[in-house]
């Protein structure tokens, strides 16, 4: 296993402990997304459910999937991770994950019209070239030469 690929399972396992220890702030369901509570790094952090670094990594996917971009975008509420309400989203935060999701949507957009460009059919083959000429080729043969 490549070192990509294990920081890519550590993380999405802690993004399932996550899920799992507090589904009200990390729902599976991603019509039900909110924007998590300032300050949730730290909460999560002292409570040791995942290295520092994996815990970050885990968050930060979390954070910049469409659906939490779009729960910023709407001003939908903050949440603690009880499930309570925190406190209203920012109108610069706002501001920000709407710039971020029009930027996925323009990527997404680009990529699907790349993906849609045909591809040209191969040129004709290329003739086959000249058998090469010797090296050494002599106008006449070879013949005895008299004795002198």
């Amino acid at each position: 296993m490549s070192r990509a690929e294990k920081r890519r399972s550590q993380t999405d396992a802690a993004l399932i402990a996550l899920q799992t220890l507090f589904p009200a702030a990390f729902p599976t369901d991603p019509a039900a997304v909110r924007p998590l509570a300032i300050g949730t790094w730290g909460a999560l952090a002292g409570a040791g459910i995942a290295s520092r670094t994996t815990l970050h990594r885990a968050l930060w996917r979390w954070c910049r999937q469409p659906e939490y971009l779009a729960a910023i975008a709407e001003g939908r509420p903050r949440i603690n991770l009880d499930g309570s309400d925190a406190a209203a989203v920012a109108p610069e935060h706002q501001a920000q994950a709407a710039e971020r999701l029009e930027k996925l949507r323009a990527k997404a957009e680009r990529k699907a019209a790349a993906a849609a460009v045909p591809v040209p059919e191969p040129a004709a083959p290329m003739p086959e070239p000249a058998p090469a000429r010797p090296v050494l080729s002599l106008k006449k043969p070879l013949t005895k030469r008299k004795p002198t």
